[in-house]
């Protein structure tokens, strides 16, 4: 899938990417959380994403496929500057690992190295809204 694949399904309602997915409903789970985002839907998508929908509406697709990840992440810096995000932080995924935060493109990619851990992809906003409604520091890693 390309990035503008997943930028399409913004345009779709819970119900409707469901519906048009064949989604199973066991793939669907109520009132979870991602992040700072709470009370949302998070519906296990076709390709081993997570798209997660609060009040009907999508906020954010969670992907950590690694060939997705690979594919998605080589697309992006061909068409973007990739050489200054708007911030770099703490990434989840570890101690070595870093969020790369593209709020304007509604992209965000976690890196150890030249890997790709994970990429978040959202409509687009400012830095201030992304870590905000968004991010959530990590805790201290504990070996």
């Amino acid at each position: 899938m390309k990035l503008n694949d997943y930028k399409n399904w913004f345009t779709y309602s819970d119900d409707e990417f469901i519906v048009q997915n064949e989604i199973d409903r066991s793939q669907v789970e109520e009132n979870v959380r991602y992040e700072k985002i709470t009370q949302v839907t998070r519906v296990h998508g076709p390709n081993e994403e997570f798209l997660f929908f609060k009040d009907g509406t999508l906020r954010i697709i969670y992907i950590s496929s690694e060939i997705l990840c690979e594919g998605l992440w080589r697309e992006f810096k061909k068409s973007f500057d990739t050489s200054a995000p708007e911030k770099m932080v703490r990434s989840r995924a570890g101690k070595p690992s870093n969020q790369l935060i593209f709020a304007k493109l509604g992209f965000t990619v976690s890196l150890k190295g030249d890997n790709v851990d994970f990429i978040e992809i959202y409509p687009p906003c400012s830095l201030e809204d992304y870590l905000d409604n968004v991010y959530r520091e990590p805790g201290l890693f504990i070996r």
